[in-house]
């Protein structure tokens, strides 16, 4: 009850000010100079405002004083709009991916992007059941996170057939020669900002034609789900984050 009434003091007189988004978002960075604000929007509830920092949303009153952390709930339309939002925002720009820092394998016509480290035992995993997935164009993205992993990414990179050593090595457990001295593999650096910049810390992280992410193996069905919005299933996942 008490943050009921905290809410309906301060909200409502805050109504009749007008602020705008644009106004607030100013506000907001003459009093937080050192917090980054990427977005403000207004919301179904009067005098509340949205606040995107990067990929975290809280919610803000419109002197920025107040600061709500938690969820927006549309009972009767049963929708979860802080999570709506929080997917909009999560969203990667697969552009950024150059065909030159991927093995591609499968000749389906549902591309999936997965950064995977080869000393990630659930990337193996993830690469059994992506094998059994005819329908899908898999790109992957090399991403040495994991202790003593740089040697082995950079031989398999190195090889002759670098598609083939990743599947021999990943399904197989067949490790590929050693690389040649003069091939230094600078694409493993550029996948590692890459994913600094998209905000990817563990492996298996897969990402779909259209941005979103979900970090984990996933078994093929709930993969098969997620890369369709319109179905819905029960997803167990597991990760390995770098130390």
């Amino acid at each position: 009850m008490r943050l009921l009434a905290f809410l309906a003091v301060s909200i409502l007189p805050l109504t009749a000010l007008g602020d705008t988004a644009d106004e607030v978002r100013t506000r907001l960075m003459e009093r937080y100079p050192a917090t980054p604000v990427d977005d403000v929007r207004t919301t179904p509830i009067a005098g509340l405002f949205e606040v995107a920092m990067g990929r975290k949303i809280v919610y803000v009153d419109a002197t920025g004083q107040y600061f709500l952390f938690g969820r927006i709930f549309d009972l009767p339309g049963n929708r979860d709009l802080t999570e709506d939002r929080l997917r909009d925002i999560s969203r990667l720009d697969v552009s950024l991916i150059q065909p030159d820092q991927v093995l591609e394998q499968g000749e389906g016509s549902l591309v999936l992007y997965v950064f995977s480290d080869p000393a990630c035992a659930h990337c193996k995993k993830l690469e059994q059941t992506l094998a059994g997935m005819p329908t899908l164009r898999v790109r992957t993205i090399l991403l040495p996170l994991q202790p003593g992993s740089s040697d082995l990414a950079r031989d398999i990179w190195c090889a002759p057939d670098r598609q083939r050593a990743w599947s021999a090595w990943m399904r197989n457990g067949t490790r590929p020669d050693r690389a040649p001295e003069d091939c230094h593999a600078e694409v493993l650096a550029r996948n590692l900002a890459l994913a600094k910049s998209f905000g990817i810390r563990a492996t298996p992280a897969l990402v779909s034609p259209n941005g979103r992410v979900s970090l984990g193996a996933m078994e093929a069905p709930a993969l098969s789900a997620w890369l369709n919005p319109d179905q819905t299933t029960a997803v167990t996942v597991a990760t390995e984050v770098s130390q």
